[in-house]
């Protein structure tokens, strides 16, 4: 009786694993650093994100992964898509991607929410979509 129950416990844990591994595969906790999200995120706030989402619109939030260089690692920063491959891009979105331009395929414009603030299309021109490591889904707590 106490094998049963021992074997019962072992196998708890180890599908308890199973669905921990998987969990960490599919959503992320993001923290909010800076200011460019403002006022819809602020710094410190916690966003729950889904990794690989399989399809990114117009308005979404994302999560974009900017590479390192050199010793310093990758970061992440959260980030709003006004525009996705096919779109025409926004006026609000012109700088180094001119107003009215055809967005690539595979790529995205993207803009921070406090747009005096934020570094972002409008610096660094279109994001590659797979740079995006998740969509936001919500503020956690």
């Amino acid at each position: 009786m106490k094998t049963m129950v021992w074997l019962a416990s072992v196998a708890s844990v180890a599908s308890g694993l199973v669905v921990l591994r998987w969990a960490r595969r599919r959503w992320a906790v993001i923290a909010v650093t800076g200011s460019s999200m403002t006022p819809t995120f602020h710094e410190g706030d916690r966003l729950l994100a889904r990794q690989r989402p399989k399809a990114i619109a117009v308005g979404d939030v994302v999560v974009l992964e900017i590479p390192g260089s050199g010793s310093l690692p990758r970061r992440r920063t959260v980030k709003r898509v006004v525009a996705v491959g096919g779109d025409t891009v926004p006026e609000e979105a012109s700088g180094t991607v001119a107003a009215g331009a055809i967005v690539p395929p595979r790529h995205l414009v993207v803009l921070g929410d406090n747009r005096t603030l934020s570094a972002d299309s409008r610096h660094h021109g279109y994001f590659p979509a797979d740079r995006v490591f998740g969509r936001a889904l919500r503020r956690l707590g």
